[in-house]
């Protein structure tokens, strides 16, 4: 079963989902409000059970990764506008190890050759790895010492209580600089902060 809008240009969306099904990313292309156009073999793969296919929009399995991405379309995507990468991580459900999607919407120049095409859904499992160590995170982002041990510490998947144990430091003092943290990288949850830490990668990291 492969999904594809009727039509004159069925090939396009098709095409785009089957090329990055090519170099093993399971893609889905998204029309207008996220409605499911397109999507490689390998995306379907992940349907039901990570994605499922309803008739106003595309939607997630996970209740929390679904209200990402219901936020992330709204307002919806108007067709042609480009907008900034998306990612939205997916937790671990049994044997499924956690994932993460990047909605990649598409600007006026790739509407032009995917006509009624918004976006791109990626859904990839989330590699584990470690994350850059907290001098990098320092650089990169302009953290304190304190607070760079912080946001590696949550890259790594351990918690506030975890982390203020470590350092013999209270949960007060430990949320204070996580705070910092996601005011400096300009996120605004903690979930996002561990999504993108899983994509930065630095040799030596």
């Amino acid at each position: 079963m492969t999904y594809s809008v009727p039509g004159e240009h069925v090939r396009s969306p098709r095409a785009a989902a089957e090329v990055l099904g090519l170099i093993g990313l399971p893609a889905a292309v998204l029309g207008p409000r996220g409605k499911l156009l397109a999507a490689n073999r390998l995306f379907e793969n992940l349907i039901p059970s990570v994605v499922r296919e309803r008739a106003e929009r595309l939607a997630f399995a996970d209740s929390a990764a679904d209200a990402l991405f219901a936020e992330a379309l709204a307002p919806a995507i108007p067709p042609g506008a480009a907008g900034a990468l998306c990612s939205i991580p997916i937790r671990s459900r049994r044997e499924r190890p956690p994932m993460i999607a990047h909605l990649v919407p598409l600007g006026s120049a790739a509407h032009d050759i995917f006509a009624g095409v918004s976006g791109i859904l990626i859904v990839t499992p989330l590699t584990l790895r470690a994350p850059p160590n907290a001098e990098v995170l320092q650089v990169l982002f302009d953290l304190t010492p304190a607070e760079a041990r912080v946001a590696r510490g949550i890259g790594e998947g351990r918690t506030v209580e975890a982390i203020a144990e470590t350092f013999g430091l209270s949960r007060e003092t430990i949320r204070s600089q996580l705070k910092a943290v996601l005011g400096k990288t300009g996120l605004g949850r903690q979930a996002d902060l561990v999504a993108m830490l899983a994509g930065v990668h630095v040799s030596g990291g």
